[in-house]
């Protein structure tokens, strides 16, 4: 009796794979380098050398438009692609 009340439910309390949305991206443009500040640019560069260097570095948190200028900054300086 129990597993046909479990079978029976199932459909009602697992998601269907057909009934999932996917995110829809957001496509923002490219940031030019005049716009990183000082602070991210000189946290990427230490970043890029420590990964030369193969040390380990500490990043503090940073909030999303942060991590993108660092991100940014990366690309820029051809340190990671």
């Amino acid at each position: 009796m129990k597993d046909k009340f479990i079978v029976a439910c199932q459909e009602y309390f697992v998601k269907q794979k057909g009934t999932r949305r996917a995110h829809q991206r957001q496509i923002r443009e490219t940031l030019p380098e005049e716009a990183i500040t000082k602070r991210l640019r000189t946290l990427a560069k230490v970043i890029a050398r420590s990964e030369r260097r193969h040390q380990p570095v500490r990043i503090p948190a940073l909030n999303g438009a942060e991590w993108g200028q660092v991100l940014r900054t990366l690309e820029l300086k051809r340190a990671y692609a």
